[in-house]
């Protein structure tokens, strides 16, 4: 009986201790803490850890008001996230963390001053800063964001973001042998080609390399030769003056994995084949469209969209490996059937008219319906594609409108893929009516043996 009512009590005990915590962490993550029990002396104390779900520094130096015993544990946060010039100071000065693990510095031109800047990224260099961000508020040619000289001389960043800042000189004895993470936003480079040769010699492990130019970066030919690159992001800034120009890229990154070029305005020149890319997608005008494709064969995941439809790739070689294709209608409507017949592996494929992104000559946000789109007729593959035979799981149609030569197109994979199970079309109507004449329409035509699951979504 003893034991009996000892195993009850200790049993009571430890529910009303998991009942304390369950409510007290409730309370505590509306705050945005993680909390962890600890028992000390038969009583649960909650250990402030780590300031995981708040974003905002001045949040974070807030909370020490909550309780007397989490005055000063604010101190310890490893992460530096502001705007404010006084803010960031008192933070630096007061801030305990051995290490600075996070400055993400987002300053206008009248919250700050140049050499506040550089004593700021002294003191991160110093702290061994991991995850380093410059970013200037408002897009403004005439003021960029000064380039730190102190942030070369940095040995621990694994992630540094560059934007709209200003790069005058870079020591030639910079040597960022832990970065992993480089993202340039709208730089400018005062000296031109050869700062960016410099910058990125400079990198000897990069994965990652997202570049976004604009009209005035100073740079002719952006040269990126990195052996151990992984991941490249290529973007233009669409210049609120509407303003082409001419710039070219030089791309020997052979590491590929996953390659994204949105830029109607750049060349290419030169590029090397990329055997290890698995996911690309593509934005970019005709006439660079030819040497591109071709550093594309190993491809699994693809997005094509072309500014100019005036012709087609001469070569399909670049599809055989790809198992998923996402295709702008209004871009390359005409390739559908040749598509279809050089894509031997394809399992998911995405007909988009709202793919063109950035392109505005592709769509006309004024006129949705008045869009290109598909051809006035379908022109079928003289023998049915393999991948329809084989392969093909799923079909997805963003922007299907229902004209005849869509219609055949849908009719034509519905009949003919052996192995689809489900067909989507995004159709902007007006009415359930219409929606169900255009599933009525197609069930109608579709043959008997089909299984496909046939779905309507309304945009």
């Amino acid at each position: 009986m003893a034991e009996e009512k000892r195993r009850k009590t200790k049993h009571n005990l430890w529910k009303r201790d998991q009942s304390l915590f369950t409510r007290q962490t409730k309370e505590k993550d509306l705050l945005g803490f993680d909390l962890v029990p600890n028992r000390i002396q038969g009583k649960f104390e909650f250990i402030y850890i780590e300031f995981g779900g708040v974003e905002n520094t001045k949040e974070v130096v807030g909370t020490s008001l909550v309780s007397k015993r989490w005055r000063s544990l604010w101190k310890l946060v490893p992460r530096l996230d502001a705007s404010s010039s006084d803010l960031i100071n008192n933070f630096l000065t007061l801030s305990k963390a051995p290490v600075l693990e996070t400055l993400h510095l987002r300053l206008d031109e009248n919250s700050y001053e140049p050499e506040e800047n550089e004593r700021w990224v002294s003191i991160a260099a110093a702290r061994q800063v991991r995850d380093l961000e410059l970013r200037r508020y408002g897009f403004r040619r005439t003021s960029m964001l000064p380039c730190p000289r102190s942030l070369f001389t940095c040995k621990g960043p694994v992630i540094l973001c560059l934007q709209q800042v200003s790069i005058c000189d870079i020591p030639s004895t910079v040597f960022l042998q832990t970065l992993k993470t480089l993202s340039l936003v709208c730089v400018k480079f005062v000296s031109g080609d050869g700062l960016v040769h410099r910058l990125l010699s400079a990198c000897p492990i990069l994965e990652t390399l997202t570049v976004c130019r604009w009209s005035e970066d100073g740079v002719t030919t952006f040269a990126i030769a990195i052996p151990s690159l992984q991941n490249l992001y290529i973007m233009q800034r669409p210049d609120s003056d509407g303003l082409e120009y001419d710039c070219e890229y030089v791309v020997n990154a052979p590491a590929l994995k996953t390659l994204k070029v949105l830029d109607k305005f750049c060349h290419f020149r030169s590029l090397v084949k990329m055997p290890k890319l698995v996911k690309a997608e593509i934005k970019i005008r005709q006439e660079d469209s030819e040497k591109l494709m071709g550093c594309l064969t190993s491809a699994k995941h693809l997005s094509l969209c072309l500014t100019s439809a005036a012709t087609t790739p001469k070569s399909f070689e670049f599809l055989c490996q790809v198992e998923y294709l996402e295709l702008c209608t209004n871009c390359s409507s005409d390739w559908l059937s040749l598509v279809l017949r050089h894509s031997p592996k394809l399992r998911v494929l995405r007909l988009s008219r709202k793919n063109c992104g950035m392109f505005r000559e592709c769509v006309p946000q004024w006129d949705f319906e008045a869009q290109r789109g598909f051809e006035v007729q379908w022109e079928k593959p003289c023998c049915v594609p393999e991948c329809l035979v084989s392969s093909l799981e799923s079909v997805e149609w963003v922007g299907y409108r229902g004209t005849e030569a869509e219609k055949e197109a849908a009719i034509y994979i519905l009949d003919k893929s052996k192995h689809l199970k489900k067909m989507t079309l995004y159709r902007k109507i007006t009415n359930l009516r219409e929606k169900y004449r255009t599933l009525i329409d197609l069930k109608s035509r579709m043959s008997c043996g089909s299984t496909c699951r046939l779905e309507f979504v309304p945009l």
